[in-house]
């Protein structure tokens, strides 16, 4: 096969100044949440700083995937490759080459994109639905139709590709090939489509988070000695400053771990045991939180 690549540099330098940006943004909120008094307002800078961290992570593994991309072609195919994705498509079923300013009111909701990436799915009312793996500018892509897909592409030596390709479809192919793709392994997850352990996690996490936004919001009005328990008779037994609360918050952080790393561990092979961890990480941060609005409750008035 011979293999063509798109140019990068425009994609790559773009991505590596969003992720500076991002991670910048991510430490100066982290600062200004560090250096002000614990708050409501605390919590919220702490969501925004944890956004754009994983932001940035996200910018870094789309630049990954720029990096590994190419269009290899012989007689009977063309096979783009992004990153973890790879697209087959057979030449014999090519039924027009155009370019991207041919196309018009294309829609790209489904697409990343910055100058110098263009990763996704769109359409365009002559096509149907596109895929894009591409570089260049929409008015210099070159866009593959078949009978089932079109796909957008932007080799750096553009003539020399369409020469080739021309050629190649000219020529004929040699034997019949199909349509295949991959995608990264975690996209086919069956966790991904089980409703139960969705739930189960996604509740979980909710309650974590807004463990962390009620603490944050109540600590400022606790009393320096704040009321931990009380006895039968309403005396103080465990009196202590407000900040032990964070402790209880590190417990919400370990149980997720603990328990949601132990029910993947165990959820291809045993799913029925995962549901329990999951299940128990559900009920554990409920109890968190019945404990935390016990102790705001007897430090109220």
């Amino acid at each position: 096969m011979t293999a063509w690549h798109p140019d990068i540099q425009q994609g790559w330098q773009i991505g590596l100044a969003l992720i500076a940006v991002l991670v910048l943004f991510a430490t100066g909120i982290s600062l200004l949440a560090v250096l002000n008094p614990i708050s409501i307002l605390t919590f919220l800078l702490g969501l925004v700083s944890l956004t754009a961290l994983v932001g940035a992570v996200l910018v870094g593994y789309w630049l990954w995937g720029l990096l590994h991309a190419s269009y290899a072609m012989d007689r009977n195919t063309l096979v783009i490759r992004w990153g973890n994705y790879e697209r087959q498509i057979p030449l014999g079923a090519v039924q027009t080459v155009c370019s991207g300013e041919d196309l018009t009111d294309i829609r790209l909701r489904q697409t990343i994109r910055w100058p110098g990436h263009y990763f996704g799915c769109g359409a365009a009312p002559q096509t149907g639905p596109i895929h894009f793996y591409a570089t260049a500018p929409l008015a210099e892509q070159i866009i593959i139709c078949t009978s089932e897909l079109a796909v957008a592409i932007s080799p750096a030596r553009r003539e020399e590709f369409l020469a080739a390709l021309a050629e190649r479809m000219e020529m004929g192919t040699t034997q019949d090939v199909g349509y295949h793709s991959l995608r990264p392994a975690f996209l086919d997850w069956g966790i991904w489509q089980d409703r139960l352990a969705i739930t189960f996690l996604g509740s979980s996490l909710l309650l974590l988070i807004l463990l962390a936004g009620l603490l944050s919001w109540r600590y400022p009005t606790l009393p320096s000695e704040t009321i931990f328990k009380l006895s039968a008779t309403g005396q103080p037994l465990l009196v202590a400053p407000p900040s032990r609360l964070a402790y209880l918050g590190l417990l919400g952080i370990i149980f997720t771990l603990l328990n949601g790393g132990l029910g993947f561990l165990f959820y291809r092979r045993r799913p029925m045991v995962s549901y329990f961890f999951w299940m128990s990480l559900l009920l554990l941060q409920a109890s968190l939180w019945v404990a935390v609005l016990t102790i705001l409750f007897n430090n109220t008035g």
